[in-house]
């Protein structure tokens, strides 16, 4: 895996990559901007729809790798706080 899908970015940017590759295009980057906005919002509801997985295996798989990456970032930056003696809950947030 490179360095760039080791990012929640990154991850996200492959997950484009696959839908526009399931919607029959090319790379996102070299996209029409009509392309290239059907591309974002495909991708957008793939990651916001929990209740409703993609019909596709490898998408599912990049949309639970990048889930973990987003999960794992969350848990750093609550380690972090909690070396510096932040106190905190997930109920303060609300």
């Amino acid at each position: 895996m490179s360095d760039t899908a080791c990012t929640a970015e990154g991850k996200r940017a492959e997950i484009a990559a696959r839908v526009a590759q399931e919607f029959g295009l090319s790379d996102p980057a070299g996209l029409s901007d009509e392309d290239r906005a059907r591309v974002e919002a495909a991708t957008a509801a793939a990651l916001e729809a929990e209740a409703v997985p993609p019909a596709s295996p490898e998408l599912r798989r990049l949309i639970a790798e990048y889930r973990a990456l987003k999960e794992l970032r969350a848990d750093e930056g609550n380690a972090r706080l909690a070396e510096e003696g932040e106190v905190f809950a997930p109920e303060d947030d609300a």
